[in-house]
């Protein structure tokens, strides 16, 4: 393997953990270190390509194969096959963080290390931005809807948590969780994000269950707690749910409801391959409805399974369930089977894939960057928890380079 591939697996792999950081910078700070580490990453990856897990990897290559067919024939295939390239690109991380955490028993926590450092960092910046909105020095008035940013915070918050669990000191460790959860939990509301307010909520309860050993009873009430608060610090939209007493649900979901009856009610022409990936947004009629007696023109459904589904057909969604089912299934039937520090360690992933999985139900697509880039990062990371495989990843069969065997 070249010097380079050799140098993206001891160090370049972790490039993934800085990405939610570089969203607070703008998209083309993203794409540029996005691009940096896929183009570096898989050129890297052909000398590793015997760490992948077989039947994941297929399902991943068909699922990219169906997505692609649907583009000729669609309404703008230009876009489109941009689209997919996109979404080629971001979905890799399921690939080289398998390859990556193969390299080591020890980058595991690496990963999640760097995850909690840049997640940290992130948390901080938001904050600190926060200020030049809320004041108007950018000479705009304020507008949490399109000026914060939130999405990522469920994401990052069990590598968070993880951190201070696995190395806080007894004595503070429980108040500093609380701390960032507090803070995660305060910018979300500030941003008034329902759907992050959920991915929070059930990444939350995820983590307590799968990390604290929480009791079922205990996460609930946990989940509950988080709930009301979030809506005491921001009764806005559940008051006006309240007040649109004939169409409640529709209120309080700003209208998602009423597109997804939309789709429901008017399936794509091509049920098998759908609109093709990215054209859901022509089909404008099914995408405008109207609340509270205003107008509104949105550019998907806002629920990534209907997303999906409209622009893929069923054998894309058919597919996109079936590899997430799988790395689920899987850990679900070796999860007794762990021990505690690996049981912690996945139950981080996770805690993280269900907060992107529960947020993409109400706001970003499959092909955005929190779904694609870091859930199949998530998801990539769980694969390496399969006891059919621990062996390979063991201090005594791990290879540091290939090209030595």
């Amino acid at each position: 393997m070249m010097p380079c591939g050799r140098l993206f697996f001891r160090q370049g792999w972790l490039l993934l953990a800085v990405l939610p950081l570089t969203q607070i910078g703008g998209r083309a700070l993203f794409n540029l270190v996005a691009g940096l580490y896929v183009v570096w990453g898989l050129l890297s990856l052909w000398g590793r390509r015997d760490r992948l897990d077989r039947s994941t990897t297929l399902l991943y290559l068909a699922l990219l194969g169906v997505a692609l067919a649907g583009v000729p024939g669609s309404v703008d295939p230009v876009s489109g096959f941009r689209v997919w390239i996109q979404f080629a690109a971001q979905t890799s991380t399921l690939l080289l963080v398998q390859a990556a955490l193969r390299e080591s028993p020890e980058n595991i926590d690496r990963l999640l290390a760097a995850m909690a450092l840049f997640g940290g960092i992130a948390l901080a910046s938001l904050y600190l931005l926060l200020p030049y909105h809320w004041f108007e020095w950018s000479g705009r008035p304020f507008n949490p809807l399109t000026q914060l940013q939130e999405d990522n915070l469920p994401f990052l918050l069990p590598f968070l948590l993880g951190w201070i669990w696995r190395y806080g000191d007894r004595r503070w460790r429980y108040g500093a969780m609380l701390g960032v959860t507090a803070a995660a939990l305060g910018y979300v509301a500030i941003s008034e994000g329902r759907a992050a307010l959920f991915g929070l909520i059930v990444g939350l309860a995820g983590f307590c269950w799968a990390v604290l050993a929480w009791r079922p009873r205990w996460v609930a009430l946990l989940a509950v707690g988080v709930l009301l608060a979030g809506i005491a610090a921001n009764i806005g939209p559940f008051l006006k749910a309240e007040l649109d007493l004939e169409h409640p649900l529709d209120a309080f979901t700003a209208g998602r409801t009423i597109v997804w009856r939309h789709a429901l009610e008017h399936p794509p022409a091509r049920p098998w391959l759908g609109v093709g990936i990215a054209n859901a947004s022509h089909s404008q009629e099914l995408l405008r409805f109207e609340l509270s007696g205003t107008q509104v023109q949105i550019k998907h459904f806002h629920n990534f399974l209907i997303d999906a589904w409209y622009e893929t057909g069923i054998l894309g969604v058919g597919l996109l369930l079936t590899l997430a089912g799988t790395v689920f299934v899987r850990l679900a039937w070796v999860w007794r089977r762990l021990p505690v520090d690996d049981r912690q360690r996945a139950g981080i992933l996770l805690a993280a894939a269900l907060s992107i999985i529960a947020a993409a139900l109400l706001s970003f697509s499959y092909t955005s960057r929190q779904f694609a880039c870091y859930l199949f990062a998530c998801l990539g990371g769980l694969i390496h928890f399969d006891r059919s495989r621990a062996g390979a990843a063991s201090p005594a069969n791990a290879d540091t380079d290939p090209d030595k065997r």
